[in-house]
């Protein structure tokens, strides 16, 4: 019977303290919540949107410079595009410029040895005739020592035969005797 008794009891009590609307809604947490989220819908509307604002407005400001940087990157870009297409003319003009005085300068050379050559020939040419000039006289003094030996060789036969030294200095005589010609 006990056992009886105890539900009799609990549900008596239950149903004498049976909790209404107002017992859950001020006995829980539901009327802290309810303030709580007013609380917040209240702050949020009166700083969200200036919080909002400030956002958008930092988002538009790194917009616009990510905008303005891409912009001078390309202009960037388009200058150092043009310093190399300049650097590669500049190369071609240099190139030209060594090609041609490199042929220049050959050509000076070519110029200045064929000069020395000619002057060379020219030396060489002189030397060869001094030196022909030389042997020429060589030799005509060789000739005339031999004529001159070969005229002394003669004389002294002839001295030595007195009939033609006679006849010799009998000519000899005539012509100192003989009017001049000139």
């Amino acid at each position: 019977m006990s056992e009886h008794i105890e539900n009799t009891t609990a549900h008596t009590e239950a149903h004498h303290h049976a909790p209404t609307a107002w017992d859950i809604f001020v006995n829980s947490n539901l009327l802290n919540i309810i303030i709580l989220a007013l609380a917040f819908i209240y702050l949020g509307n009166k700083f969200m949107p200036k919080i909002i604002d400030q956002r958008k407005k930092q988002i538009s400001k790194e917009l616009d410079e990510a905008k303005n940087t891409r912009i001078k990157a390309t202009k960037e870009l388009e200058e150092i595009k043009k310093k190399v297409e300049n650097a590669e003319k500049e190369i071609q003009a240099i190139k030209e410029e060594a090609k041609n005085t490199a042929g220049t300068i050959k050509k000076q050379t070519e110029d200045e040895t064929e000069a020395e050559l000619e002057q060379l020939h020219i030396k060489v040419k002189k030397e060869i005739n001094a030196k022909q000039d030389e042997a020429i006289q060589e030799i005509k003094r060789s000739a005339a020592q031999t004529a001159i030996k070969l005229a002394e060789d003669s004389l002294n036969q002839i001295v030595k035969n007195k009939e033609i030294g006679n006849k010799l200095m009998e000519n000899f005589i005539a012509e100192l005797g003989a009017p001049s010609k000139n």
